[in-house]
């Protein structure tokens, strides 16, 4: 595994300059395989990504190039379920789901939405894939997912958070994590490093300040800064 300490900011820095993806674990070529080349070419140095043409249709959502680029190697190799917490109309959920299909380990994915009209789009935007066999969409809060989840003795390899902007819905989701982690789990966060975090022109943002408050930091190793995105990975 390869961690990328050098690349946590400090507070004055979040949003000043976006990290580019590098590769967690260790395989031969630049990509993981055609898809993931496919993500690493849909945008150029840290700009969003555009998957309408490999997709077919058109599908909002805003990940920076090494956003996505992670997000699939993460998936790709999961040794386990994968919960993603916030889907707007499933840009990362179709990612997560590809890397799954692709990879051929049984993965499955649960992907919670607080927002009905969301879960729905985002099974929209799976069946044209072929993909929505490996999703479970859920309409819930959060961190109630996560405790319900808990409760059912469930169990995660890798947990995508991208639900709130605001200090205590991700602060809450934080403390909760450890509950639905498997041994050495990877949890990775968007919208850590966004010039509004702190900014008090945008008092509605805080996901670095609660990631930084909410996690244990005797239960969670940083891993790196990828795009907007900051991978821990909780200790075994």
């Amino acid at each position: 595994m390869h961690r990328h300490l050098d690349t946590l900011l400090t507070a004055e820095k979040v949003g000043t300059s976006f990290p580019p993806y590098q590769a967690t674990y260790s395989f031969p070529d630049e990509y993981i395989d055609d898809f993931h080349s496919i993500i690493g070419c849909s945008a150029k140095g840290s700009g969003l990504i555009n998957l309408d043409h490999a997709f077919g249709f058109s599908l909002k959502g805003w990940l920076r190039r090494a956003d996505a680029l992670k997000l699939y190697e993460l998936a790709y190799f999961a040794e386990g379920d994968i919960l993603e917490l916030g889907s707007y109309h499933g840009l990362s959920t179709c990612i997560l789901a590809k890397a799954v299909h692709n990879a051929r380990r049984g993965t499955r994915i649960l992907s919670v939405d607080l927002s009905a009209a969301n879960s729905t789009k985002t099974t929209e935007s799976l069946q044209p894939l072929g993909l929505e066999r490996l999703v479970t969409t859920v309409c819930s809060e959060a961190t109630a997912a996560v405790k319900n989840l808990a409760e059912k003795r469930r169990r995660f390899a890798f947990v995508f958070i991208d639900h709130s902007h605001s200090f205590r819905p991700v602060y809450q989701v934080c403390r909760h994590l450890p509950t639905v982690l498997n041994s050495c789990a990877f949890c990775l966060f968007h919208d850590f490093n966004d010039r509004r975090n702190g900014d008090p022109a945008y008092p509605q943002y805080g996901v670095y300040q609660a990631v930084l408050d909410g996690l244990d930091r005797e239960l969670f190793d940083f891993y790196g800064v990828y795009g907007c995105t900051a991978l821990y990975r909780a200790r075994s």
